[in-house]
């Protein structure tokens, strides 16, 4: 996919910032804790560890009910947003297909869906430059939302161009997608006939 992307970026506009490509950056918040009707099956709750090696978000080691959710309502993520990790590994990156939200160690971009994938694919790409802006110390690295919304990235100088290159990141993000979602069906499958013949 970035060897496709390479020959279409090679008319790029430089100096679009993330700030100005996207039409809000949100940065997440954790619910209290304290409060358990919080917590429960609703709403998929992402942290770091559900974004490693994952294109797409497909599940996450916690949810939050509506109550919790609704709590933080300017918190919510559409499907096909991106997050990036921002704090203590920064520069994962991963698509949202659900209605989400996120912690505080990620900054979400909700975009237009023209720009997603190649946002994506620069995003991916330039991981480490992500992670070595962010700052603090030594153990932990943090980005902070002001220069995270200043990254600049490249993207087709026409929408033509934008939607040539769509029209054929499209159908192999949708693999890729389609693909996940098989494969946790499987996973799902033989749980249940491992609990019930061992």
């Amino acid at each position: 996919m970035t060897l496709i992307w390479k020959k279409y970026n090679s008319n790029t506009v430089n100096g679009v910032t993330l700030k100005k490509l996207a039409n809000t950056i949100v940065t997440g918040k954790t619910p209290s804790t304290k409060i358990k009707e919080n917590y429960g099956n609703d709403i998929p709750f992402v942290k770091i560890p559900d974004m490693h090696n994952k294109v797409f978000i497909d599940e996450t080691s916690q949810s939050l009910t509506l109550q919790g959710a609704n709590s933080q309502k300017n918190k919510y993520i559409p499907a096909n947003s991106i997050l990036v990790s921002c704090i203590g590994t920064p520069g994962l990156v991963s698509i949202t297909d659900k209605n989400i939200q996120t912690n505080q160690q990620i900054n979400s971009l909700i975009l237009d869906e023209k720009y997603l994938y190649c946002t994506f694919i620069e995003l991916r790409s330039n991981k480490d430059m992500i992670g070595n802006l962010g700052s603090g110390g030594t153990t932990i690295k943090n980005l902070n939302k002001t220069d995270f919304s200043n990254i600049v990235i490249n993207i087709p100088n026409t929408d033509k161009l934008l939607e040539k290159f769509n029209s054929v990141a499209r159908p192999i993000f949708n693999n890729i997608h389609e693909n996940m979602i098989q494969t946790q069906k499987l996973k799902k499958i033989k749980a249940t006939l491992l609990s019930e013949y061992f």
